[in-house]
């Protein structure tokens, strides 16, 4: 690796201090001891063997409800930031994409298990009140979520239904920036084989950028009926809708000697630095708009045929409209001192349909233990977007006069679209889990997709119509190994083939759509072990990716698109979480990576090799504790979060410098419910947390903020 590997630091989920639970003593789908670890459990993510997390070879991490509410983790990106090794930013034309591994954008989203073609774009900054937990795994993840999961797959997991249990939690808040949030949850059993559950939250804030109120709904309602121990049939339907008014697009940085306040926070070749003169203001147009809303439906089925075989149906329909209207894609001038400003009109009117349909063993072959799944998957894709791109006026940047969008003319809107992309795809799979010994099991899986892509690209201006598509047929599969030492000592070894498309499916070009996919392997070894009874568990693994047949200029002519590019990461990832006593909780995490182009050639010949991508921090590290004196009805938690520096385009020109910030709370458990009074940023640290867009342009944290809230269980 580029510089030596250090003692890794971490962060852990610290168990929560009044976490209560239901008079039955139902959990309410809220794991109520733990880390963000839990080697017991049975993640989704990981596959449909059922395999636990110590007996899965892969670095899984699970970030619960408890964990969000001891943290203050009010939305998904908090949430997977919170995870160790993932980085995520809100970048407001692709929300919560992720950096993991050293890949950026080379992630699969799912929502309760159902992974969409390009789903990226479904994912939206959700209220993390909706959800009893987030499921990462680490590393490629083809085989149990189809193309694109080349770092790694999460899983984003509702609250649903619990039979017997009654009760519920409630929660208000409100903060700086006049950040406000109301949000309830409520499961009742509807006799001795029925139980539903209903959750809502509503948000709202000013925003700590000038004139950029949001709003936020989120609704939820789920049906669970058991009428046997053979059979559980499930019904759910999810909303979110969010309304940004003139959103945050970036703060653009400037040239040394225009800034007034230049700070430390961005340096690089290009003599760029980002002003903290600039820190608040809003460069987008005073009527941009950005909005959305959309819908989960759900049924899933299972049906056991016998003591060892168990079908499952998992059918989901999503609909979702997106609009947003605004200026972008900010850069500095140094010619006329001003911020050139693109203009850009997107809607999104996506629908898609899954079945799938699986048939899971548990049983024994010739005499040894042996789990294995096999299934189909079929997907429909309908998604039509309006894409306008053009210019805004430039702006001061110290005093933008930011005026009004302009109107969607061809004098206006250099590029005037309406694309239709269909995708239909077909999925077989299978994987097996076999002990060749009690402590021995090896794990195997392969997935064979069918993807079939249409495309139509009309020129709104010219009145043009462009027609294409391509089918493609990836083959995934992994092998791995688990052996146990002693019963809480597990070492594990897995070897990944995955593949995901150059850029997302529903946006492929002409040109690109004719290549075929990128390709990826993987190896990685590690150890998961724990202590019987006092809740320590340790995770830590060695891992290496590379990515083949990225795009790149060929080098004799470099005005020809090829592939042939290579990106490798190499890392180190460890977490920890310690309860040092009754009273006092520890958790840490850390990654060290090594993550560069071995060959990448640009426009005009420039050669990328040895670059690392963009927003790619080679440092991650976390630290959380948890204090709750048992004479005393209070806690006190703290975290401090560190990411290494990265940077915002392949040139490597502009680097956005490592930053280190510190939250803190302390909880009152009163007769009338728990408050909370937290503060963010504690220190008020100046720094930049993500970049996109152009490549001068990054995404300024959150300075300090205060937010007081009351919680109760019922």
């Amino acid at each position: 690796m580029k510089t030596s590997l250090i003692a890794v630091a971490a962060c852990f989920a610290a168990t929560p201090a009044f976490a209560e639970t239901a008079d039955d003593g139902a959990d309410l789908g809220r794991i109520v001891v733990t880390g963000q670890r839990q080697l017991e459990a049975e993640p989704e993510v990981a596959g449909r063997l059922g395999l636990s997390n110590r007996e899965t070879p892969a670095i899984v991490d699970v970030v619960t409800q408890a964990d969000f509410q001891n943290q203050g983790l009010r939305t998904i990106i908090e949430a997977m930031n919170a995870a160790p090794g993932v980085a995520s930013g809100n970048l407001p034309g692709s929300i919560g994409s992720v950096s993991m591994r050293g890949f950026h954008r080379a992630v699969n989203y799912l929502y309760d298990g159902v992974r969409m073609a390009n789903s990226d774009v479904g994912l939206r900054n959700w209220d993390a009140w909706m959800f009893e937990r987030i499921e990462v795994i680490k590393g490629p993840a083809s085989v149990t979520s189809g193309e694109g999961a080349l770092a790694g797959a999460i899983n984003f997991v509702p609250r649903r239904p619990i039979l017997g249990a009654v009760g519920g939690e409630a929660l208000a808040s409100y903060g700086s920036f006049g950040t406000a949030r109301l949000a309830g949850d409520l499961n009742v059993p509807l006799g001795e084989t029925v139980a539903a559950r209903g959750d809502i939250a509503f948000s709202r804030s000013s925003g700590w950028i000038d004139d950029t109120d949001s709003r936020t709904t989120a609704a939820s309602g789920s049906l669970l009926w058991q009428p046997s121990a053979r059979l559980k049939l499930s019904l759910s339907a999810d909303y979110f809708e969010d309304d940004f008014d003139t959103q945050y697009y970036g703060t653009p940085v400037v040239s040394r000697a225009v800034a007034r306040r230049p700070s430390s926070a961005v340096s690089g070749s290009a003599g760029l630095v980002l002003d903290r003169a600039m820190r608040r203001l809003n460069f987008n147009v005073a009527d941009g708009d950005d909005n959305s809303d959309t819908l989960w439906l759900r049924a899933r089925g299972e049906y056991a045929l016998s003591d060892t075989l168990t079908l499952v149906s998992d059918s989901s329909y999503y609909d979702s409209y997106r609009y947003y209207r605004d200026a972008d894609e900010y850069t500095f001038n140094a010619a006329t001192g001003l911020i050139g400003r693109g203009a850009t009109l997107i809607t999104h009117d996506h629908q898609f349909w899954s079945q799938r349909l699986h048939l899971a063993f548990d049983g024994h072959v010739a005499g040894l233990r042996n789990r294995f799944a096999i299934g189909v998957e079929i997907g429909e894709t309908d998604f039509f977007t309006e894409r306008r791109f053009g210019a805004a006026a430039a702006a001061d940047p110290f005093a933008p006069v930011r005026g009004l969008f302009p109107a969607d003319t061809p004098a206006n809107f250099a590029t005037r679209q309406d694309v239709t992309a269909d995708v239909g795809q077909r999925a077989i799979f299978a994987e097996n889990a076999l002990n060749v010994t009690a402590d021995w099991l090896v794990v195997a899986g392969l997935r064979y997709d069918a993807i079939d892509l249409d495309r139509k690209v009309a020129d709104v201006t010219s009145g043009a119509v462009q027609r294409y598509g391509q089918d493609y047929d990836p083959l995934s599969w992994r092998v791995g190994t688990v052996y146990s030492l002693t019963p809480r000592t597990q070492l594990f070894a897995q070897y990944n083939r995955a593949v995901t498309p150059i850029s997302g499916l529903l946006f492929l070009s002409a040109s690109n759509a004719e290549l075929d996919l990128t390709r990826g392997r993987s190896y990685e070894a590690g150890v998961k072990t724990s202590l019987a009874g006092s809740g320590v568990e340790l995770t830590a693994s060695l891992f290496d990716i590379r990515q083949d047949d990225i795009l790149t200029r060929d080098p004799i002519n470099p005005a020809i698109t090829v592939q042939g590019g290579t990106l490798r990461s190499r890392g180190v990832e460890a977490a920890l979480n310690l309860p040092v006593s009754p009273e006092l909780n520890v958790a840490l995490s850390g990654t060290l990576l090594d993550a560069e182009y071995l060959e990448l050639v640009e426009a005009g010949g420039a050669d990328r090799s040895g670059n690392r991508p963009p927003n790619v921090p080679e440092r991650l590290a976390d630290f959380v504790v948890t204090y709750a004196p048992q004479a005393l009805p209070i806690s006190l938690t703290g975290s401090v979060r560190h990411s290494g520096s990265f940077y915002t385009s392949n040139a490597n020109n502009v680097r956005i410098n490592g930053f280190t910030t510190v939250d803190a709370a302390i909880a009152w458990r009163a007769p009338f419910g728990t408050l909370t009074l937290r503060c963010r940023n504690l220190t008020d640290a100046f720094y930049a947390d993500w970049s996109g867009y152009a490549s001068g342009l990054v995404f300024v944290g959150a300075p300090r903020s205060f937010e007081l809230s009351l919680s109760r269980r019922f």
